[in-house]
């Protein structure tokens, strides 16, 4: 049996911030966490061609490359739950310099930075997302 969206989301963002971005994106729009959950985690990141981390590492190349930077601080600390190590985090996002601009990879590891550091802080917890 397949797993669900919320299964899948839990094993990258943590069952905690699950329920607290289920929360809030139920506020928002609760059509909007209808997608992210069934879509967005119940068959594109639920596909088994890219292992968890690589998934990850991309996704955080591309949120610097679009410089969305809340979520780039939930999709840093995904990618350390998945394995990634800083310096990973980092050669991506210095990536970002090549295809979106000196910028935009400045904007992305000052946001790693700063994830990684609140994540190290007792009681830290992620930002809504998805």
């Amino acid at each position: 049996m397949p797993e669900s969206g919320t299964d899948v989301a839990s094993r990258f963002l943590g069952p905690e911030n699950v329920e607290q971005a289920r929360e809030y994106l139920e506020r928002l729009d609760p059509e909007l966490h209808r997608y992210i959950m069934d879509f967005v985690y119940g068959e594109v990141y639920a596909g088994d061609v890219l292992d968890a981390k690589t998934r990850a590492l991309c996704t955080v190349a591309m949120l610097g490359c679009l410089d969305e930077q809340l979520q780039l601080g939930v999709y840093v600390r995904v990618a350390r739950r998945q394995g990634a190590s800083e310096d990973e985090i980092r050669e991506v996002l210095r990536q970002v310099a090549v295809y979106a601009g000196f910028p935009h990879a400045w904007n992305a590891l000052a946001t790693m930075a700063h994830a990684l550091q609140d994540r190290s802080q007792p009681g830290s917890g992620e930002e809504p997302g998805g």
